[in-house]
């Protein structure tokens, strides 16, 4: 494996009532200080009631605003990964009141490349 080989976390999680600053304010200093850091954006979701079932239709989606996280770790770290961000949105739901339901999480291989701009 190249040694610059990563795993990349996509995690999309929404609510009704979703306060993305106080969500990014909770998710960063925890996240900078397990994996060196990651990149969040907001974003908005339509998600099907239903959507969790292999069907051929949906019932219609209703809107959520989101946000998702982008995580780049070392492949031995990926299950420590996938764990914290569980326990990170299981936290943050209790925390902040959340009506989040389901968490969709995309894992990918990667290779990673880094330049200084200082150089």
């Amino acid at each position: 494996m190249n040694d610059n080989s990563r795993i990349r976390l996509t995690i999309i999680l929404s609510a009704i009532d979703f306060p993305y600053q106080q969500v990014l304010a909770y998710l960063v200093p925890r996240l900078g200080k397990a994996f060196a850091g990651a990149t969040c954006q907001p974003v908005d979701g339509i998600w099907s009631p239903d959507g969790f079932l292999d069907k051929q239709l949906y019932q219609s989606g209703e809107y959520e605003p989101g946000i998702q996280i982008c995580l780049s770790v070392l492949p031995n770290e990926e299950t420590r990964a996938l764990n914290l961000v569980k326990s990170l949105v299981s936290e943050l739901k209790t925390e902040l009141s959340l009506s989040i339901h389901w968490v969709h999480v995309e894992i990918e291989t990667i290779v990673a490349a880094h330049f200084s701009l200082d150089e």
